[in-house]
């Protein structure tokens, strides 16, 4: 064996030595830093963290129901757990955190979120609330000879979604009614040529019954019992903690395309009767009213009255005169 040959291989031999010194003083220093520590189990908020009012009734069944949400070791990024167990250190981990399952059961069961938690957070009892919250049938709601009638307008036609479980609206309809059936202080001056000389009724051009245009009011100051989900406070009753509905992925995009114009009004049954017929015939809007409205009296608007004047006498009058 050659000279340099000899060389070499020492270098090789010192350098593996070296490598395996640093190695073991490595792995020694580990070791020294992993007995200085105590570990324990934590349960922490998913990479979506956890919303406000989020029941943790579904969250602790969503935890039993997925294996990689009780494995430790599962990387926290690729799971898709609310909550997920971890370790962490003993002394980094609050006072009041949740350690078991068997805490997680017992703290989370029948409450809710009280507030937002962050994604990795560690769960703590604090965070969680009961829920206080009365459920009150709607119907033990509805006064006696009274009863609960629910209908839907577009976003503008219902005030924009201004208007809350507990204020009052008025209805306003527009539709089309045959001439001889509307009640007008002030009747419409058509030509003779639209007038049967028989009934004396007005006809159009191919015999039909005339009819006229007319938006008047069908209702006012009609009590608002819910609107959407909503119901009015109940004035009696105790004060509630207000909670947040959870909701899922794509779900919020969805609830924020438009404000809520469904609702649930408290009539008569003479007054449901007005409104469904109303709104099968007619084309409905409403408007929100304060709390000291007084309702009045309209006789409605028709084209021959919509810009304060007798406009079909001033267009035709010279020919009802020939």
């Amino acid at each position: 064996m050659g000279r340099r040959a000899i060389v070499l291989l020492v270098a090789l031999i010192l350098a593996g030595l070296a490598a395996w010194a640093v190695w073991n003083f490595l792995q020694s220093v580990q070791d020294e830093a992993i007995a200085g520590q105590e570990l324990t189990d934590v349960f922490i908020a998913g990479t979506d963290g956890i919303a406000e009012g989020t029941d943790g009734s579904i969250l602790v069944s969503a935890y039993d129901t997925e294996a990689q949400c009780r494995d430790a070791e599962a990387p926290f990024a690729e799971v898709t757990c609310q909550v997920k167990l971890d370790r962490d250190q003993v002394e980094d981990v609050p006072v009041d955190a949740i350690i078991t399952e068997e805490q997680l059961r017992q703290v989370l069961t029948g409450r809710v979120a009280a507030g937002p938690i962050s994604p990795g957070a560690i769960l703590t009892n604090r965070q969680w609330t009961e829920v206080t919250v009365e459920v009150i049938p709607l119907s033990d709601q509805i006064p006696s000879g009274k009863q609960a009638l629910t209908v839907s307008t577009g976003n503008v036609q219902g005030v924009n979604g201004f208007v809350e479980a507990g204020d009052h609206i008025n209805m306003i309809i527009t539709l089309d009614i045959e001439f001889d059936l509307l009640n007008l202080d002030s009747p419409l001056a058509l030509p003779d040529e639209q007038i049967d000389p028989e009934t004396g009724q007005p006809i159009t051009a191919d015999g039909e019954p005339f009819t006229v245009t007319i938006s008047r009011y069908v209702m006012q100051d009609i009590p608002v019992m819910a609107v959407g989900q909503e119901i009015r406070p109940d004035e009696e009753a105790p004060e509630t903690v207000e909670v947040t509905p959870t909701t899922v992925a794509g779900e919020e995009a969805a609830q924020s395309g438009g404000n809520e114009t469904t609702f649930t009004l408290e009539v008569t049954p003479e007054q449901a009767e007005r409104i469904v017929f109303a709104f099968q015939n007619g084309a409905i809007w409403l408007t929100l009213v304060p709390e000291d409205f007084v309702e009045v009296e309209t006789n409605g608007v028709t084209i021959d009255n919509l810009f304060g004047g007798d406009l079909v006498e001033a267009i035709f009058g010279n020919l009802g005169g020939n």
